[in-house]
């Protein structure tokens, strides 16, 4: 086979063609602010600074493939939502308007030239211009599950079940949204168009056929009308979910560390979608060396095989993701070449061992008669959104309890966080515990069961 360029390697990937070799596309995110000095703020505002980040990351990290910008918000804010920013995550959605007193009909008419979305579609456009010939880009939008709970924040979840009809009107009006931004993105060059959708984890798959698919569907379509290529990408453990998202019939799905690789690999097989994903984040692109990198995409690149396969990060990258570990896992994709030493680098058991030693630890919490604690171990709620929507829903019942109950999250982006997370044996993300029970593992709650779950262990 003729050696291809990333471009190519990618689309071919993209269509289940056997390829030279497996292509890497990392999902930078606000990573990439990082490798010009930057931050996640200036980047997701600024066209220019986007633009170099990203440059620069496609030529360091010997990319295949790259994403312009990995922002689920901009939707949500050109709407009205108001967003909090930090530094080093994307932004997160803080003002869920049609929980304030609006409504459907008080929403404008989404346009191109709405909020921050020009930023992104320029800079999209751009990347083609200057980077395109020789990588894919990848444009990006919010999926319409999840930017529905922007909109209504977690009381969606409870609309689903004691107000459908309102639900489905939400989701139309989403749907629609999300169907204009896949147009726009097609209307820049984007050689493939990206429905992120990371909500549609935290459901069953009954919900997810009622709730999710008629409504990514007119986004998938309106791209296959143009003869683009759609990607449908969802975070969490999305196992049972898996199946579902390849009939709704995009071009690949996305997935995250926590569905198993394999599973997917005979999915795919069957219903000649291509799959992009797994590589954990935080225990092994974050924590690990850059041999412990290379060994895990190892065993990915084996798996996958050279049909239908594109190797990525389970999710957009940590901002503080090592650049020498992300530029390891390019070299290796691309010439195969290895690590030659760890001399310098730290292993996850090096970390983890080194973080016990500086009392760096979650404490335990005493469980008190009469009280609960609830812990929610998450990746990180400013920049995840299932995260961030199990908080919520835990932030919204506090107030009810006073004194008796106490809450924390805990995060897996540091060495304590994973810690914790092995000595509780929390295996997905997010995970909801109460007095260190897990009760709500990769589901968010509505406001009912959280009280029903919270106030059995109060009264016993």
């Amino acid at each position: 086979m003729n050696r291809l360029n990333g471009k190519e390697r990618v689309l071919k990937a993209l269509k289940f063609e056997e390829v030279d070799r497996v292509p890497w596309v990392p999902f930078t995110g606000v990573h990439v602010a990082k490798l010009i000095g930057s931050d996640a703020e200036e980047l997701l505002k600024n066209k220019d600074v986007l633009v170099k980040a990203v440059c620069a990351a496609a030529e360091r990290y010997s990319a295949d493939g790259v994403c312009s910008a990995f922002d689920l918000q901009a939707e949500a804010e050109a709407l009205g939502c108001a967003l909090h920013w930090v530094k080093n995550n994307p932004p997160a959605v803080t003002g869920h308007i049609l929980s304030q007193g609006k409504t459907l009909e008080d929403l404008p008419d989404i346009t191109r030239d709405m909020g921050r979305l020009p930023v992104f579609f320029e800079a999209t456009k751009e990347l083609v211009e200057k980077i395109g010939e020789e990588k894919a880009v990848f444009g990006l939008c919010c999926g319409p599950f999840t930017l529905a709970l922007h909109l209504r924040g977690s009381a969606f979840i409870m609309d689903m079940m004691k107000k459908p009809d309102e639900a489905h009107k939400v989701l139309k009006f989403c749907a629609e949204v999300t169907r204009r931004m896949c147009m726009w993105y097609m209307e820049t060059g984007a050689h493939v168009v990206a429905v992120v959708d990371p909500m549609t984890s935290q459901i069953a798959p009954k919900h997810f056929e009622a709730f999710v698919s008629p409504y990514v569907k007119p986004a998938i379509d309106e791209v296959h009308s143009k003869g683009g290529i759609v990607t449908l990408f969802c975070c969490g453990n999305a196992t049972k979910n898996i199946e579902l998202m390849m009939r709704s019939e995009p071009d690949a799905i996305a997935f995250d560390e926590q569905v198993d690789l394999k599973f997917v690999k005979d999915l795919a097989d069957k219903y000649k979608v291509s799959f992009e994903g797994n590589i954990p984040l935080t225990t092994t692109l974050l924590f690990g060396s850059p041999r412990e990198c290379v060994a895990d995409v190892k065993k990915r690149i084996e798996i996958g095989g050279r049909s239908g396969y594109i190797l990525s990060p389970g999710c957009d990258l940590p901002y503080d993701t090592p650049f020498y570990n992300l530029e390891a896992v390019g070299k290796y994709a691309a010439t195969g070449e290895e690590p030659s030493d760890t001399a310098g680098f730290l292993s996850l058991e090096e970390a983890l061992s080194n973080a016990e030693e500086a009392g760096d630890v979650f404490e335990d919490v005493e469980i008190e008669p009469g009280k609960a604690f609830v812990e929610i171990v998450t990746l990180d709620s400013e920049g995840c959104a299932p995260c961030q929507y199990m908080c919520e829903a835990v932030k919204n019942v506090a107030p009810m309890y006073g004194d008796r109950l106490k809450w924390r999250e805990s995060l897996i982006k540091s060495a304590a966080g994973i810690k914790r997370t092995m000595a509780l044996g929390v295996s997905t993300l997010p995970t909801l515990l109460i007095n260190n029970e897990v009760v709500f593992d990769n589901i968010t709650p509505t406001q009912d069961m959280l009280i029903k779950e919270i106030e059995k262990r109060i009264n016993n």
